[in-house]
């Protein structure tokens, strides 16, 4: 999936999903305040790097580890070097975030303090994050599940089993419900968050 993907078309991704939270086009002003400024951009271009380092031969693998483990100093985050993310990844507050070996999809949206990753050192599988989902401050997803494309991980929920598209999933352990049965001034109070800060 991410591998066959440029490094450039996923940062261009990125910095697209970043600049419609803004309600912004993508200009240099705001690439570069993104670069300089922005520390949940500069977590997820870490992890570009690292990307980018992984297809250098010979000395790529050394690199890439040298490169992460500056980035879980900085920002008290983690990305397994085993995860595969695609572009548009959007992280706000990249702070307390555990991401283990898992497949991320396009345009999702990590908040601060989630865990993703498997159950216990037996569990083989990977989590799935489809296209689109959005995992609120402190949820945690575990186990080999798959979160459904344009569904939302409501904050502090633990999520054990699959969440189908267009759902939402809340408390612990999480119940799954449609998300047209939820108001948008439900599903605001489920982020945690005032909406202009997701």
């Amino acid at each position: 999936m991410t591998q066959k993907t440029k490094i450039v078309d996923k940062i261009k991704e990125d910095l697209a999903h970043y600049a419609s939270r803004e309600h912004t086009p993508v200009t240099p002003a705001f690439v570069i305040r993104m670069l300089l400024l922005t520390p949940g951009f500069q977590f997820v271009f870490a992890w570009r790097i690292q990307e980018a380092l992984f297809r250098v031969p010979l000395v790529g693998r050394i690199l890439r580890r040298i490169v992460w483990w500056f980035s879980c100093l900085l920002f008290g985050s983690e990305i397994a070097l085993a995860a595969n993310v695609d572009g548009g990844l959007y992280i706000p507050h990249p702070y307390g975030i555990v991401v283990g070996a898992s497949d991320i999809g396009k345009r999702v949206t990590l908040l601060q303090h989630i865990t993703i990753g498997r159950k216990d050192h037996s569990d083989r599988g990977r989590p799935r994050i489809e296209d689109g989902a959005s995992l609120m401050a402190g949820c945690v997803v575990l186990g080999s599940i798959t979160i459904g494309s344009n569904s939302m991980i409501g904050a502090n929920a633990v999520v054990l089993k699959d969440v189908p598209p267009n759902s939402i999933a809340v408390g612990a352990p999480a119940k799954i419900l449609p998300r047209s049965d939820v108001s948008p001034k439900s599903e605001d109070a489920l982020q945690g968050l005032a909406p202009e800060a997701a």
